[in-house]
């Protein structure tokens, strides 16, 4: 196990009622809260209605934004800091998926910047301070809700990048899985594939431990039960809430701590989504696949064949190669059973199979491909796997 320090300082309120106590958090820091939100499940859930009446019942100011994308863009963020600025805001309120609240974290920071935000994730400024952010999580995913990091895109340059502080891991979070109710088969499904993705990423290295491995194991499991049952049954409240606590233990890498992680999926996910701007839990799992295959030799195999008898359930009493294909093949079987695409190529919005040396190129520059779980020795060989994504 290797030298670690694991820091988790997001107060967690979880379950059905739990947004009464809101105020009593925000009134810590101020009277004037900056409030940003997704539209549909805010209105949808009544969450925005409710968080509201709890204001005006506490005496608390609320400015609004709304308007955040799929893969947020740096200058719709850099609009909202300039209201938030102007609100003299005390704190903000992130309500919705990953997106929004990877905003308020940019935002956080970026008001006490006079430039972009973009600058902060270019390297050309370093967040010193950020606004208190409390988070109110609409969908099962990502888990930003509690974490340090925050993804930001810029399409005019064709990148799709993070920043990573303690100082904008939120300070609460009120977790209601009811909230997540409505969110569509597809962005459910989406958010599945990204809770199991943190689990797995760093489970596919060099890097073994006994219980590193079995927190894993058990996400990658709870995904997959009650992802099927959420995709069968919106409004299933148990099931609902595992995924949106295994989603928010998952984002911690609970299962990593002590491990030598690296990220290449994620990597190789935010380079093909700064071309082609990709639901981010779909990306994964295109690009999941394509390592898993791509990947697959006499050195993984066992790795991969363990994945498929405590994770799948497949009979063990087989040669590691057979159990690790029999794995691989399980998984894109279930990306097909919660609806989302296995190649670039049947996205609907259309990626050129001819732009992905440009995306490699770019890749290859930026991560250390040779600490990947098979080693990559040069440009060719990424590009060989980034094709078999195509």
């Amino acid at each position: 196990m290797v030298e670690f320090k694991f820091h988790l300082a997001t107060e967690i309120h979880f379950g059905k009622g739990v947004l009464k106590d809101l105020p009593e958090t925000v009134l810590k820091y101020g009277k004037r809260l900056f409030f940003l939100y997704d539209e549909i499940p805010a209105k949808a859930t009544g969450a925005y209605d409710y968080l509201y009446a709890l204001c005006k019942d506490n005496g608390i100011e609320v400015t609004e934004f709304t308007g955040i994308e799929p893969n947020p863009r740096h200058s719709t963020v850099d609009k909202a800091v300039l209201l938030c600025k102007e609100a003299e805001a005390d704190c903000i309120v992130a309500l919705g998926g990953g997106s929004t609240i990877d905003s308020a974290k940019a935002m956080s920071f970026s008001v006490f910047h006079d430039g972009s935000c973009w600058d902060f994730y270019e390297g050309k400024a370093e967040v010193t301070k950020a606004l208190p952010i409390i988070t109110v999580p609409t969908i099962a995913a990502s888990g930003s809700e509690v974490s340090n990091v925050t993804v930001m895109a810029n399409y005019e340059e064709h990148k799709k990048m993070d920043y990573r502080t303690n100082l904008v891991r939120p300070a609460a979070v009120f977790a209601n899985p009811s909230y997540t109710f409505s969110v569509p088969p597809f962005q459910t499904a989406c958010g599945i594939v990204d809770i199991m993705s943190h689990s797995y990423e760093g489970y596919f290295s060099n890097s073994l431990g006994s219980i590193q491995d079995g927190f894993s194991e058990i996400l990658q499991k709870t995904c997959i039960e009650h992802g099927r049952k959420v995709m069968m049954c919106p409004k299933d409240y148990e099931s609902r809430a595992q995924l949106l606590w295994a989603a928010e233990l998952a984002i911690t890498h609970l299962a990593d701590q002590g491990r030598d992680f690296v990220g290449n999926l994620h990597s190789t996910e935010k380079m093909l989504s700064g071309y082609f701007s990709l639901p981010h839990g779909a990306g994964i799992a295109i690009v999941s696949l394509a390592w898993f295959k791509y990947s697959l030799n006499d050195a993984t195999a066992p790795r991969y064949a363990r994945w498929g008898r405590n994770v799948w359930g497949i009979d063990g009493n087989q040669d590691e190669f057979t159990i690790a294909r029999q794995a691989i093949a399980k998984y894109e079987e279930f990306v097909e059973e919660l609806g989302l695409p296995t190649r670039l190529s049947g996205l609907k919005n259309k990626v050129e199979a001819e732009v992905l040396p440009e995306a490699a190129h770019a890749l290859f520059g930026a991560v250390d491909t040779k600490a990947w779980f098979k080693p990559l020795e040069n440009e060719e060989e990424l590009l060989e796997f980034i094709r078999l994504a195509y």
